[in-house]
């Protein structure tokens, strides 16, 4: 399973818009925004549709669109996500 899946099957099946993710997202700051997202990959991890590989995915995916500044605190998370 990719990242793209794990949302979808998060959001079951209903893909949101770049807009509502936006929406969503937008008004938090970086720790509402770190709590979230540990929040959601432990509930993925519970119902075993996210592991490792599915975060290495989307690590390796990400990448390419990153300062390598970002690349490194995003290393930092995903080794975090892996604990």
């Amino acid at each position: 399973m990719d990242i793209n899946e794990y949302i979808r099957r998060k959001n079951k099946g209903r893909t949101s818009s770049p807009e509502e993710v936006i929406k969503k997202y937008a008004g938090m700051d970086e720790s509402q925004l770190m709590n979230e997202l540990f929040k959601v990959a432990a509930e993925g991890r519970a119902s075993g549709e996210l592991n490792n590989d599915v975060v290495d995915g989307f690590y390796n995916k990400m990448l390419p669109l990153l300062t390598p500044e970002q690349a490194e605190r995003m290393r930092e998370l995903i080794l975090q996500l892996k604990q």
